[in-house]
């Protein structure tokens, strides 16, 4: 989808899985980070996080929601938890569609959206950026943009959130390597 959109190439395989603990995690200027309500890391991976960060890092969030649902911790708080231990100076802070990456390359007036399964809260996008202001991470709390993009071309999720999802994606990515 990314270089059907724009003119950044992408390499032929356009993901690999790298363990947080792995020193080739600094090798990648964008991680997805599925499900981090589930996490677990060691704190060799929350040091690798850290640096990750510091490093200038961009790290996008996706497919976690709020655990009153499923009868745990909130899953926001799993995240924030370990974002506090890898970068204890920097705070996870709610965006709103003013935030720039939301206009890097698409304008995306509103952030409204149904998310691709039931979940009694809507959407939000939460984010944490360095000294400069500038954005390295990007959550999206109580959605799933990567369930939109893998059902993209079944048709079983609305076209309208299906093509956000994309946009946003595309915005994320062009956010990332130009700040």
């Amino acid at each position: 989808m990314l270089g059907d959109r724009t003119n950044i190439e992408i390499a032929s395989v356009p993901y690999e899985i790298v363990r947080l603990d792995d020193p080739e995690v600094f090798r990648y200027p964008f991680l997805y980070l599925s499900e981090p309500g589930f996490l677990d890391l060691t704190d060799r991976e929350v040091a690798n996080l850290g640096e990750y960060i510091r490093r200038g890092g961009f790290i996008m969030v996706d497919d976690f929601r709020t655990g009153k649902m499923l009868g745990h911790e909130d899953e926001i708080d799993v995240l924030r938890r370990y974002l506090k231990r890898a970068a204890p100076d920097r705070e996870l802070v709610r965006l709103n569609s003013s935030h720039p990456i939301f206009h890097c390359f698409f304008d995306i007036d509103t952030l409204e959206m149904d998310p691709p399964y039931e979940i009694p809260e809507p959407p939000q996008f939460w984010g944490m950026s360095d000294d400069n202001g500038n954005l390295q991470v990007i959550a999206s709390y109580n959605n799933d943009i990567g369930d939109y993009w893998r059902y993209l071309d079944d048709g079983d999720k609305p076209l309208k959130y299906s093509a956000k999802a994309v946009r946003l994606g595309v915005n994320y990515v062009v956010y990332a390597l130009t700040h």
